[in-house]
């Protein structure tokens, strides 16, 4: 092809025919600049394809992330709920502020045993692996409704880091009670059932119980909102093409 056009260039040169070999030449220039767009479109094209490709990968794994994240929170509330009925068992004078929020209570008879109740390890953990990597590799951009990065990110780098806090709170003023009556751990008699008069250990039930009702409360909102956003990126995936 290139030697056909180039025969038919140097023909026109030999006969003289100067103004048509200057359209001729505008003529292939036009070509040649429709093929480049073409090839630059269809490039475009497939990379717009890979980059979508990409997005739906993360989509879908960070769903899988947020979803471990509400069993996870299912298995902290339900746990605290127990803990905080514990409590409150032992001391009528609490107010239970935030019922409504985290719902109803077990019923206990007393406490099965103190140290339980005043250490537990069940804090909420996130599955943060997907998300951290796409902001490390510089990919926020993948994802292209910018209104669902942003309830993603307030998710990760607010929420989630919001409770992680309280629960480091909760579990370092349990090693604080822990250590404080390890000698009634010990040796007292605290068998189940078992109602607790010690005014000491009551008056750090009532911290402990507000504590831990903060706790739960921002628990319950943090599956909510979380339950929400597996959503948005549900229909979001799928509206992927």
């Amino acid at each position: 092809m290139i030697k056909f056009f180039r025969k038919i260039r140097q023909n026109m040169i030999k006969d003289n025919k100067v103004i048509k070999y200057f359209l001729y030449a505008i003529g292939e220039i036009i070509l040649v600049v429709i093929g480049i767009l073409i090839a630059l479109s269809i490039n475009n094209s497939n990379e717009l394809k890979k980059t979508r490709i990409a997005e739906k990968v993360y989509l879908k794994e960070i769903k899988s992330d947020l979803i471990q994240d509400t069993l996870l929170l299912s298995q902290v509330i339900k746990d605290h709920k127990w803990r905080i009925a514990q409590l409150m068992s032992q001391d009528t004078t609490i107010d239970f502020i935030f019922e409504e929020i985290i719902g109803k209570l077990p019923k206990v008879e007393g406490v099965s045993q103190l140290e339980y109740i005043f250490f537990t390890d069940r804090k909420f953990r996130p599955k943060i692996g997907t998300y951290n990597s796409m902001i490390s590799e510089g990919k926020s951009n993948i994802i292209s409704n910018r209104e669902l990065f942003s309830n993603i990110q307030n998710i990760y780098e607010l929420r989630v880091q919001n409770i992680i806090t309280i629960g480091e709170d909760v579990l370092n003023r349990s090693i604080q009670l822990r250590n404080k009556y390890a000698y009634e751990i010990k040796y007292g008699d605290f068998g189940s059932p078992i109602k607790i008069t010690d005014k000491r250990i009551l008056a750090d039930f009532y911290i402990s119980s507000r504590l831990l009702n903060y706790y739960t409360r921002q628990s319950v909102l943090l599956k909510k909102d979380i339950t929400e956003l597996i959503e948005q990126i549900d229909n979001e995936y799928h509206s992927i093409e």
